[in-house]
């Protein structure tokens, strides 16, 4: 893997305004300004935020701080060390030293991970102000990830982040105040869970701020502030959540125009503002978190919850409860197994037509459904899977010639792929090709991430790349609940729910449709009213060739679907031909 320096070490520096912000909030919440502070920053890089935090506090008070920061980048620390000992603060203590290898303490996976009990530590700080490194377990690699389970008793996917908000929190004295900024997956992810569970455990939340695409780092980083205070005892107050994403000027709705998307947040206001680097949507409300961190965080208002609880009423399941959602083949070799000129190979090492299908990927998805010619000259798959007695098996070679004599041609790539062998498959297998019988069923797939709703329903038996999900029913259920999850996945509804119960958004509001989220998406009963319109108008819709006709019944759709839920509708439907930008 090529990975860059900044990617292998999480180095994404704090902007200032941004770091000025994190600062004020954790001033706003210190109990005290007269008393002696050890401030701390485990991972300083050239003490940006450390700066930030004694310029956010009062003149007065600086003679009483003590800066404590580490970096691994000998470079780095002693750059925050000059730069910080002009301060007139107490004390600069700076070391180039990994925060982690100081604080750890090698614990089974099952110690008290989420005690509000600090685990021993020569180090202590009234105040941690901190964007640790945020490096993903495939960069971070499986050793590294294992080490850091174990020395801080996580489980799970570990990332970097997880170990340092472990460490950070376990120095933090009672009373302490931290102010973490990192990426904002952990807020909705499954992967997350572990984070959410930690830093609900061991703090009491005081504010949260979710500030999603708002461009305030110059990389693709989507960042979260967590305000906590570490306390002996649990309240069960309240923690302020803030949302600040990218949106579209609203028609008829007042914007204002601001220096910065933060002066905004620091104000306390909240609708949609025009910022230099874009329009923006802020939304205010209180956070809903689990103890258990399984759930995603979300915002919670007034209106958010009158809205939420209407559509329960009107809910009679939710897409996982009628459907199977799976995510698409993965094959680990895709330039060996997916190709658009196999019928430009030599003869001799062609595989049979029979083992080559067409493939759905995010580049042909259409909403509703695909032309016939969609899949014509396009890429096809080499699945080298059947079905033999009832069970799913890898092909018989010796049965396909010209399929054998093309994978031996690539076989010293594909036995790379030791996991597959590990795992007592053949070395030609696909790592995940799904049940070969499931592919000719009817079944609705989308992209696994697209600006808007993108499903379309498949009849043609086409297999479904990993870019892809696919949903097909549950045994016994009648065709008519597929087209009700393909209209009301495709409204305008949904999008709405999403950004309601889920708003995981990436760069340029791109959604994730993964199983996690879409088999949350709720269903009517599928006799009443507005579902049998539903399904009337979809079955149109779906042999329907005029643009003009298709547009009117796909507003008339997503009418319905609004309906059905017992809410007004807030948007107009899309042009209906686009395709997914990814």
């Amino acid at each position: 893997m090529n990975v860059t320096r900044e990617k292998k070490h999480g180095i994404h520096y704090t902007p200032p305004d941004l770091a000025a912000f994190l600062a004020e909030q954790i001033v706003k919440r210190l109990l005290s300004l007269e008393s002696d502070l050890v401030v701390l920053d485990p991972a300083c890089g050239d003490g940006g935020l450390l700066k930030a935090f004694v310029e956010a506090m009062p003149s007065s008070t600086h003679g009483r701080l003590t800066l404590v920061g580490y970096d691994t980048d000998k470079q780095a620390a002693e750059e925050a060390s000059r730069s910080l000992s002009g301060l007139g603060v107490k004390t600069v203590d700076v070391s180039a030293a990994d925060f982690l290898d100081l604080t750890a303490v090698d614990m089974p996976s099952d110690a008290c991970l989420f005690s509000r009990e600090p685990a021993y530590s020569p180090l202590h700080a009234d105040v941690v102000i901190s964007n640790p490194p945020y490096v993903r377990t495939q960069v971070l690699g499986a050793e590294e990830a294992r080490r850091l389970a174990r020395r801080f008793g996580l489980t799970g996917r570990v990332d970097l982040y997880h170990a340092f908000a472990m460490a950070m929190t376990n120095v933090l004295r009672p009373g302490g105040v931290i102010g973490l900024l990192t990426s904002n997956r952990f807020l909705v992810t499954k992967a997350g869970a572990s984070m959410r569970k930690l830093l609900r455990g061991q703090l009491d939340l005081e504010a949260v701020f979710d500030l999603g695409d708002t461009k305030l780092f110059k990389a693709a980083v989507l960042p979260a502030i967590v305000i906590g205070r570490r306390a002996k005892d649990k309240r069960d107050e309240p923690c302020a959540f803030v949302r600040a994403y990218e949106s579209r000027l609203p028609a008829g709705e007042e914007v204002r125009s601001c220096p910065s998307v933060l002066d905004v947040l620091r104000a306390g206001q909240e609708g949609v503002v025009r910022a230099p680097s874009g329009c923006f949507r802020v939304e205010k409300g209180h956070l809903v978190a689990s103890a258990d961190g399984t759930e995603p965080w979300f915002l919670a208002s007034d209106h958010v919850n009158g809205w939420m609880e209407t559509v329960a009423a009107n809910t009679h399941c939710c897409f996982g409860d009628a459907a199977e959602i799976r995510v698409g083949i993965k094959t680990t070799a895709d330039g060996i197994f997916i190709r658009d000129d196999w019928d430009d190979l030599d003869e001799d090492r062609r595989p049979e037509p029979a083992l080559l299908h067409p493939l759905l990927t995010h580049h042909v998805a259409r909403r509703w459904n695909l032309p016939q010619a969609a899949l014509a000259g396009g890429r096809r798959v080499l699945y080298p899977h059947e079905v033999r007695d009832g069970k799913r098996c890898a092909i018989r070679l010796e049965e396909h010639p010209g399929t054998r004599r093309y994978l031996e041609a690539n076989r010293k790539r594909l036995e790379a792929r030791t996991y597959v062998i590990e795992g007592g498959r053949k070395w030609y297998e696909i790592w995940v090709p799904h049940d070969p019988l499931q592919w000719a069923r009817p079944k609705v797939v989308c992209p696994d991430i697209s600006v808007k709703p993108c499903f379309f329903l498949d009849r043609q038996g086409a297999i479904v790349n990993g870019d892809c999900y696919w949903i097909t029913l549950r045994p016994g259920l009648a065709e008519d609940w597929l087209l009700l999850i393909l209209a009301v996945a495709n409204s305008t509804f949904v999008e709405k729910f999403y950004d309601t119960r889920f708003h995981n958004k990436l760069y340029s509001g791109r959604r994730r449709f993964i199983t996690q989220y879409t088999s949350e998406f709720p269903l009517p009963g599928l006799e009443s009213a507005s579902a049998t319109e539903i399904v009337r108008l979809t079955r149109t819709l779906l042999d329907t060739e005029d643009a003009t006709a298709r547009s009117r019944l796909e507003t008339a759709i997503d009418e319905q679907v609004w309906q059905a839920f017992g809410v007004p509708g807030e948007a107009a439907p899309r042009a209906l031909s686009h395709s997914v930008a990814r």
